[in-house]
This record gives C-alpha cells, structure tokens and sequence, in this order.
C-alpha cells in the first residue's frame, strides 16, 4: 500500500506543476476545439490537489484505525464535489 501512496503523492506533485493534463480522464479525449475551453495548468492544479487528497485518504485508511465507512463516505463526498466544481465552475473556464 506504501508504493500507492508514494505514486499517488509523485502524480499528484507532477499534476500540480500544471503539466500532465494527459492523465487527467475525459480531458485527454476531448478534440482540440474543446479542449480550448478550459484552462489547462488550472484544472491540472485541482487534480493535483484531488490525488494527494487520494493518497492521504490512502495512507489514513493503512496506518490508523479510523472507521473505514465514515471514511469512505467522506472520500465519496470529496470526489463528488470535486467533480460538480469542475464542471460548474466558470475558473477552469478560458475567458
């Protein structure tokens, strides 16, 4: 699990450099003319932060005893969140 939690921690550092919008799903499958919409180093900030977020999530659930299903739907909420702010919100948006 340690190996997860180091990959997860070096994806998210490289996300958050603004590169690596590659990785990020949906966005890499998106045509040139849709893709021009948004503002890429932004959007790959925010997946940085979500995928350290992950590998936190990661490392509590294998070194703590925290209670796994409050833990889960915290995480749940996370990601959902993370996902209604991406499309919702006019700061990933190119003015």
């Amino acid at each position: 699990m340690i190996i997860v939690v180091i990959l997860f921690l070096l994806i998210g550092i490289y996300m958050l450099t603004g590169r690596g919008s590659f990785l990020i799903a949906g966005y890499n499958m998106m045509s040139q003319k849709q893709k021009q919409k948004y503002n890429e180093k932004r959007l790959c900030r925010f997946t940085g932060v979500m995928i350290i977020i992950a590998a936190l999530y990661c490392a509590m659930m294998e070194f703590t005893n925290v209670n796994e299903i409050y833990a889960s739907i915290g995480f749940i909420i996370i990601t959902l969140t993370f996902v209604i702010v991406v499309n919702v919100s006019s700061y990933f948006k190119v003015k």
